[in-house]
């Protein structure tokens, strides 16, 4: 237990990257992280007042505009319309009957790579991505040849069904760049909204005249640019962190953001944005559609309303704080009043909203906010900027300078225990504070500078740290090119989380294999965004190789010491099934370390064996023909066709950790985790349950049949020498 406590210990950069990117904001703050609430509110502020309520589909809609071809089918390829150009040239007026099918208009060779795409776009739903594909026709009537077109496509939600609109370019003989097609499009776009094209690195190579107009800047001055020229610096790093992984994960995201005009005015705005993907599942752009907010409209005045204060404590909201701290800061500093800015973290408050609830959670937050505001003066700013984030502004030299006593009068009032509904809380908090202008020369440095002191006190155990140059640890850093090198920096590496039979965890079945990554500058970097940027730049190729030889060299050190039927579980992606080595390495390993076949599990997130192709099973039935177990990973989150299970071979299922989370609350969870267990047993699957936390949701799992568990309850991801030590013990 040593061991494990000790790993749980050194666990604490989930906010590792937050802490690099900074979360110090000059944004909407909370405002912002529940973006879905105030975008509901400006719906019907817009409605009411009769107008027009931006939509996802602003992309699809402006590209429909100027497209000289497209057509339109449902999920399923049947063909509901085409504009007037489209039915002539491909002469679609024979066609476009009910039920007539696009892959009546196209090569019978194309027409699996069509299921495919369908296929993606079925699993994506609304958020998949848009697709680029080279789509060659079938022979018509009147031609000599068939016809070969550039395509891009992308579906949307009209009137409750799913529709896929297909937009297309006579291709010319040779291959034209990837993104010309697309390019030609945005900026041909004449509309008051702006469209943007960008490549996968963020380099802007297409922008129609409305983007330049909202913005206020030139064509040339924009083309070459990433869009952090717009940036306006009022959204914090959790807004973008959550932005990415929406966008990553599941292709698209939408939403309201500022932004920041060439005159410095900042803009509210709703942005929609689609990863454009090739036919091999590659992104290749970003399409971005934006619609300018801020009007001066009764919506506009009433969103700037909600926008200044936290719907949960009624304090002040980050925007506020910001506002605040320019209006004192002025233009000069030194006609400008010193102020102390104190930033506050509250400690060991994750475990009360996970344990005992989120509503639990508001409740503490809200006494915390009550108790910090009983030790300030009137004068004093109490600002609420993140979920349990305040900041505290001090202003002119008579407050500045107790600011350490403020600190500690702070602390005396979060150190009594609160009683809330029966239950006792303990809380504290880090507390970090910078001045200016002595720590800083702006408001970014200000902010930055606190939040760098805040970390210090949590690194060093105090509740107080006063800013200093030397704390300055943390720099800038490119997470993709430093994932890049992450292997060769030393920076990857391995911990195992046990499996058990059994409840009780009497039996060890074996373990699971689990990436970490300590990145030199930030520390800890959450494995869902590390995994999921792998993924998307390719890296998890490389990644997942290293795991694969480096776990098994573990099971063969493990089996030298007696443990000899430990079974080992690796994840693996699509990207590393589909790479031509990739078989030759998992044999070749096998072989190097004298390992049993069945010993190795390969993991499939079900996500991507969703989308597999048929070519896809090809590896997995190889894999299968050595010897080597396979497991679909999160299953029963989209999986939709149980004769998949049969043709990928499958010798494991693992429920889902949401699935067995609800298990205590929700009658619906078991009912789902009954008919896996079941599932598994009729088709002779062993079933596994991932997440389990509690004794309660392991004695229900035991009861419904499943006889394998895993999660905290039986033990955390733990070092190699430290699940040594733990199955020693058994």
């Amino acid at each position: 237990m040593n061991a494990v406590a000790e790993a749980q210990a050194d666990a604490p950069a989930l906010d590792g990257i937050t802490a690099q990117l900074f979360r110090y904001a000059q944004d909407m703050g909370e405002l912002m992280q529940q973006h879905k609430q105030l975008e509901e509110q400006h719906r019907m502020v817009l409605m009411s007042l009769g107008r027009e309520v931006p939509t996802d589909h602003l992309p699809t809609t402006m590209l429909a505009q100027v497209a000289p071809l497209y057509w339109v089918t449902t999920a399923q390829g049947n063909l509901l319309r085409a504009n007037a150009a489209a039915q002539r040239e491909l002469d679609l007026q024979g066609v476009m009957v009910p039920g007539s099918n696009m892959a009546q208009l196209i090569s019978a060779a194309q027409r699996p790579k069509l299921k495919e795409m369908l296929d993606r776009f079925a699993a994506g739903g609304l958020h998949a991505p848009g697709l680029q594909w080279r789509l060659h026709m079938a022979a018509l009537p009147d031609a000599p040849e068939p016809s070969s077109y550039d395509v891009v496509a992308m579906q949307i939600k009209q009137n409750g069904r799913f529709e896929i609109y297909w937009f297309l370019r006579k291709a010319t003989e040779f291959q034209s760049p990837p993104l010309q097609m697309l390019s030609e499009l945005v900026s041909a776009a004449d509309s008051d909204q702006a469209l943007m094209l960008a490549k996968p690195f963020g380099t802007i190579c297409a922008i129609n005249n409305g983007g330049c107009a909202i913005n206020g800047y030139d064509a040339n001055e924009i083309l070459g640019n990433n869009p952090r020229m717009f940036s306006s610096g009022r959204h914090d790093s959790a807004f973008f962190q959550d932005f990415w992984l929406e966008l990553l994960g599941k292709g698209s995201w939408n939403g309201t953001i500022f932004n920041r005009r060439k005159d410095g005015q900042i803009y509210l705005a709703w942005q929609v944005i689609k990863m454009i993907e090739n036919a091999d599942g590659e992104v290749i752009a970003y399409l971005s559609a934006l619609a300018d907010l801020s009007h001066t409209d009764p919506a506009n005045k009433r969103l700037q309303t909600l926008a200044y204060s936290d719907p949960l404590t009624g304090l002040p909201n980050r925007r506020m704080l910001v506002e605040r701290i320019t209006e004192n800061m002025g233009t000069d500093p030194a006609t400008s009043p010193v102020m102390a800015l104190l930033f506050v973290d509250l400690n060991r408050f994750k475990p009360i909203n996970d344990e005992l609830g989120h509503e639990m959670g508001d409740l503490v937050l809200q006494e915390v906010a009550r108790r910090m505001g009983s030790a300030l003066e009137p004068e004093d700013m109490l600002a609420r900027v993140g979920g349990d984030e305040f900041v505290i502004l001090l202003c002119g030299p008579h407050r500045t300078h107790l600011a350490q006593t403020i600190a500690e009068n702070m602390e005396q009032a979060l150190r009594p225990s609160m009683s809330i509904h029966g239950h006792h809380v303990s809380i504290s908090a880090s507390m970090g504070c910078s001045h200016y202008p002595r720590d800083a020369r702006d408001m970014n440095e200000l902010l930055k500078h606190a939040d760098t002191a805040m970390y210090a006190a949590k690194r060093f155990d105090m509740p107080f740290c006063l800013y200093s140059p030397d704390l300055e640890a943390r720099d800038h850093v490119n997470l993709e090119f430093d994932l890049w090198q992450a292997l060769e920096r030393d920076e990857i590496s391995l911990v195992y989380q046990p499996q058990f039979r059994s409840r009780g965890g009497s039996a060890l079945r074996g373990c699971e294999a689990l990436m970490r990554w300590k990145h030199s500058v930030i520390g800890p970097v959450e494995p869902a965004v590390f995994i999921s940027l792998a993924e998307k730049c390719g890296a998890i190729v490389p990644l997942g190789n290293w795991a694969l030889v480096h776990a098994c060299e573990q099971l063969r050190a493990w089996r030298a010491q007696g443990m000899e039927d430990m079974t080992l579980s690796v994840n693996v992606s699509q990207r590393q099934l589909r790479d031509p080595g990739f078989l030759a390495l998992v044999e070749h390993t096998l072989r190097a370390n004298e390992l049993p076949p069945h010993l190795l599990e390969m993991e499939l997130s079900e996500n991507q064996a969703v989308m597999f192709a048929d070519h896809d099973t090809r590896p997995i039935q190889a894999l299968r023909q050595m010897g080597v177990r396979i497991a679909i990973d999160d299953f029963g989150i989209s999986f939709n066709s149980l004769t998949r299970l049969n043709a990928l071979s499958v010798s494991s299922l693992k429920i889902n950790a949401q699935c067995v989370h609800e298990l205590s609350n929700s009658a619906d969870a078991r009912a789902i985790s009954n008919c896996m267990i079941a599932i598994g047993e009729a088709m002779g699957i062993e079933v596994i349950a991932q997440g389990v936390e509690s004794e309660a949701q392991a004695t229900l799992l035991s009861q419904q049949g499943c006889r394998v568990i895993q999660g905290f309850y039986s033990g955390h991801p733990v070092s190699a020498a430290a699940m040594t030590h733990m199955v020693k013990a058994i």
